[in-house]
């Protein structure tokens, strides 16, 4: 059969005909990988099977391959000129003295093209005659030494590809054509060929459920449904690319293009699998979603006559809009499978050994004729697939989130084991994350705000389809949105999708919109609950009279909610009509209802909230929850802060160091600073407290990063001396190593802040010149933090950034050169130890940490550091004077003691003492010391006991 070479690519091409020359001519063919290769993609030196039959028999000495691959073939003729034209001009660079190839390697004595163009074999004037005339001529014309030329075009390859199993299976999601899975009988063997239909037929049902985006996900209470592929948008990500530099690429584009090369472990090595970090409301699930409906397109789009009309309309649509956004459709045929992470937790709680495999054949078998874990693992060995993994973030409870990265872990040995052709696209916030999705097998991209006219084109696809038949209502609001879009402080609300789209909502009735993020929640909530009480009907009637019932209900929906959901078991937690109705009658009672009143307005509640009630949506059977977390969170929020001060106070030092809280605790301080200005102050003091409570938070400095964050929200923006304050806490981050997403945030924060306010800009310089005066770790920090992502920035911070790190060169020599640089980066170092351009020496990290610990801790706590440190291993570099840096911390695979022993009385104080006392060489150990204690912080329940008398069921808890 005839296999679709163009959809290859350039490098798949040439990894296909450097795998057939090794089948076809023999172990002596050497392949060589990506980079200058000086015209060779292959080539031998002895005696190879090849060609066969030949009167003058095999070859015999030294051969070279070359491929050349035409992107967009045009006919023909066309196509075989071009080609003819690449022989020409290969020959003649043989055929130069002065070219590098001639000078770094012997004249081939054989050579051999390989093509997808298409050679005719007419006699005498097709594409093959006309090859082996030329290749004559211009051997004879140029004096070269070469005994034979030969060409595998696209049929001979096709035909070799026809009678190689191995590599037409490795290759054929990218080459077959037609129907593709409902004829993969013609292709692959026994039980995968036959659950081919099946899956095709699932990626159909999938297609068809997944085509929309409801507004839901942006709150609106309609549930208006909006065609995906209209309101897609491919979001800008950044990277860090092998050379230590940060580009910004579209990540679903992006994602698309890496998964068009073939992945599996036997054919590439390095990071195959890639990590999606967002913040609340940036979009990925979205894109997630995206990806997975590309990926059914291309499976299903040259099987329309086995589909519906209505499947066929869902694949037009996606396609053309694909085209809208600059998509292509993906080359490579991956089947598309996503969990929901958090509903994978909550079936595996309890250490119920359910694999990756097992929980997937299940949720298939819903939709689809049984299909086993057995099937599947065949599937995975015959097919390319993407998985998604959505939302490690929303996997809150510690225990589950172990249990569901060793259930990953499993599922990658199971991958490896049948060499399959993996694409993992994992996503997670970047609050509490901490490379479980392992910087070796995982390329990391980070999902960035949306520049203001990606906002505003965003608002522009979403406002015109949701008003259709009102284009003026449509253009006022896009007016509008503009003209935020050109305010300093809106326009900083304007960097998530969801964001934007609580905007655009909020601008319909509306001419300006808030300029802090609690504010935008809260007026938002107060549009959708005026609109829902205006319309006719009993609903209406019942939450306009019963306001602050409704609103009481959701501030603590959302607070149960966000509590229960921290526990193990329950990541995608609900609430039951039982507990909604518990809620109400408590509320009703306080205000002074009769118990028969009470029971009977809040069954009417409970009746519309299982319905939809505002925010409220249905769930899980007879239970309800938010459809968009960060609006739980904000509930949640609203419900600390109805507190006394002193509960308030208390609730909020409780959840300070969790990242499960973290937005909950930020949108709680804006409405301080919003609707509770007595609190402020007692809210900065409260920040000094949770820094100071003990060793461990001195060391990880949660208050610190709560102020970033805050000063993210630009909740001072307007209360100079707030701004300031937070600026002197935030600015205690550049004591210590900090981890890459905590550095971006600091850096951007900071340098908004110096840009609105004097005073904050002299406290940034003065803060910089004293750490850099004490050198050691704080310059080295400080510098390091910085330098890296000041460094092209223009203006009189960035300026002074570059001087001291200049003087420090100088002074310092070669450690010092390092200071500010890529090395001391961990998410640098992981690419380039990958690609072999970075050699380390690698020790134990007890043995490196020994020597700085106290005897008697060493005697004390033997155990409890052999168990801390248990596969630790610390990567060195050695400079030209002999010194060793260490430049990599690689944790070792087992995580779960160090969480227990770190709480062991004692063990914690002695090992931050030593991190202290660590000299500049061993930045890197002193870092990973201080993620193990935030990961452990940051994943430890919220220790709600000290808060006595908040007002929820605790029963239900």
């Amino acid at each position: 059969m005839d296999h679709d070479l163009t959809r290859l690519g350039s490098r798949e091409f040439e990894h296909l005909t450097q795998a057939l020359a090794m089948q076809i001519l023999g172990p002596a063919v050497q392949a060589f990988g990506d980079g200058p290769d000086g015209g060779r993609e292959a080539e031998f030196h002895g005696e190879v099977a090849y060609p066969l039959p030949n009167p003058d028999g095999p070859w015999n000495g030294h051969g070279v391959l070359q491929a050349k691959f035409l992107q967009r073939p045009r006919g023909t003729t066309q196509d075989t000129a071009w080609f003819l034209n690449q022989v020409r001009s290969e020959l003649r660079q043989w055929a130069n003295p002065k070219s590098k190839r001639a000078r770094d390697g012997a004249l081939p004595d054989y050579l051999l093209f390989s093509t997808n163009v298409v050679l005719s074999a007419d006699p005498g004037t097709g594409g093959i005659d006309s090859f082996e005339r030329i290749t004559k001529e211009l051997v004879t014309e140029l004096q070269l030494s070469i005994r034979d030329i030969r060409v595998w075009h696209f049929d001979q390859i096709c035909r070799y590809l026809d009678a190689s199993p191995t590599i037409r299976q490795t290759y054929s999601a990218l080459t077959t054509p037609g129907d593709v899975l409902f004829r993969l009988r013609e292709l692959l063997e026994g039980t995968a060929g036959d659950l081919g239909e099946l899956l095709a037929n699932h990626s159909s049902k999938e297609l068809s459920t997944d085509q929309w985006v409801k507004l839901g996900q942006a709150g609106e209470p309609d549930n208006q449904r909006l065609p995906l592929a209209e309101l897609a948008i491919d979001p800008t990500a950044s990277y860090t690319a092998r050379d230590g530099t940060h580009k910004s690429v579209a990540a679903v584009s992006r994602i698309i293009s890496h998964g068009d090369t073939v992945l599996r472990p036997s054919s590439r090595r390095g990071p195959r699998h890639i990590a999606l970090i967002g913040g609340p409301g940036q979009g990925k699930s979205t894109v997630g979603q995206i990806l997975c409906q590309a990926y059914r397109v291309a499976l299903l789009t040259d099987a329309v006559d086995r589909l519906d009309d209505e499947t066929v309309e869902i694949l037009t649509t996606f396609t053309d809009q694909m085209q809208r956004i600059g998509l292509s459709v993906p080359a490579a045929r991956r089947w598309p499978i996503r969990i929901n992470l958090s509903e994978y937790a909550d079936v595996i709680a309890g250490g119920e050994v359910v694999s990756i495999l097992r929980y997937l054949s299940s949720e298939i078998s819903r939709r689809t004729p049984d299909i086993t874990p057995s099937q599947l693992r065949a599937w995975l060995k015959a097919w390319p697939w993407l998985l998604v993994l959505d939302g490690l973030d929303e996997v809150a409870s510690t225990q589950a989130r172990d249990a569901v990265m060793e259930r990953v872990h499993d599922f990658f040995l199971e991958a490896a084991s049948v060499d399959a052709d993996l694409l993992v696209v994992a996503t997670s916030r970047p609050q509490g994350y901490r490379e479980e999705f392992s910087p070796k097998r995982y390329g990391h991209m980070r999902l960035e705000p949306l520049a203001a006219d990606d906002a505003v084109s965003y608002a522009a696809q979403l406002t015109q389809l949701r008003h259709r038949g009102d284009p003026e209502t449509a253009d006022r609001v896009l007016r509008r949105l503009e003209e935020a879009s050109e305010e300093e402080l809106t326009a900083r609300l304007m960097t998530t999708p969801l964001q934007v789209a609580i905007m655009a909502i909020l601008l319909e009735r509306r001419e300006r919109v808030p300029q802090q993020r609690y504010r935008l929640f809260y007026d938002y909530f107060q549009a959708i609950y005026n609109r829902e009480a205006s319309k006719p009907g009993p609903t209406a009637r019942l939450i306009d009279d019963h306001r602050n019932a409704v609103i009481h209900l959701h501030e603590r929906a959302g607070l149960l909610l966000q509590m229960r959901s921290e526990r193990d078991g329950e990541s995608d937690a609900a609430l039951s009509r039982v507990e909604l109705s518990q809620i109400i009658e408590d509320h009703l009672r306080a205000e002074g209802f009769e118990d028969a009143d009470s029971g009977t307005l809040a069954t009417r509640m409970v009746d519309a909230a299982m319905r939809r009630l505002i925010l409220l949506v249905p769930r899980k059977q007879d239970s309800v929850g938010f459809d968009v977390r960060s609006l739980q969170e904000f509930m949640a929020a609203r419900a600390i802060i109805s507190e006394d001060p002193e509960e308030t106070s208390r609730f909020l030092f409780a959840i300070a160091a969790s990242a499960h809280w973290r937005n909950t605790w930020l949108l709680a301080a804006g409405q301080i600073f919003h609707e509770r200005p007595g609190l402020r102050d007692r809210l900065v003091v409260l920040l000094d407290e949770i820094q100071a409570e003990s060793e461990v938070s001195l060391f990880t400095k949660p208050g610190s990063s709560l102020a970033v964050g805050l000063l993210q929200d630009d909740v001072a923006a307007k209360a100079p001396r707030f701004l300031r304050a937070l600026t002197k806490q935030a600015l205690e981050l550049l004591e210590d190593p900090l981890e890459e997403f905590e550095c971006i945030d600091l850096c951007e924060a900071l340098w908004d802040v110096a840009a609105s306010d004097t005073a904050s800009h002299r406290l940034i310089e003065r803060t910089i010149d004293k750490n850099v005066e004490a050198g050691g770790h704080r310059a080295a920090n400080t510098l390091a933090t910085l330098g890296i992502f000041w460094s092209d920035e223009v203006g009189p911070l960035a300026h002074r950034v570059r001087k001291h790190l200049e003087i420090a060169r100088q002074k310092q020599g070669d450690l010092a050169s390092l200071l500010g640089s890529k090395l001391l980066w961990p998410s640098y170092l992981v690419s380039g130890i990958n690609n072999g351009s970075i050699k380390l020496n690698s020790r134990s990290m007890l043995e490196v940490f020994k020597p700085y610990l106290e005897t008697s801790a060493l005697e004390g706590f033997s155990e409890a550091y052999e168990e801390i440190f248990a596969g630790d291993r610390v990567g060195f570099l050695t400079l030209p004077t002999g010194q060793q840096i260490a430049l990599q911390c690689q944790p070792g695979s087992i995580r779960k003691n160090v969480r227990h022993r770190l709480a062991t009385p004692g063990v914690a104080g002695e090992l931050i003492a030593a991190a202290e006392g660590l000299p500049l060489e061993l930045w890197q150990v002193k870092h990973q010391i201080r993620q193990d204690f935030r990961a452990v912080c940051e994943h430890e329940p919220a220790n709600l006991e000290a808060v006595t008398v908040l007002r929820v069921n605790r029963e239900s808890r």
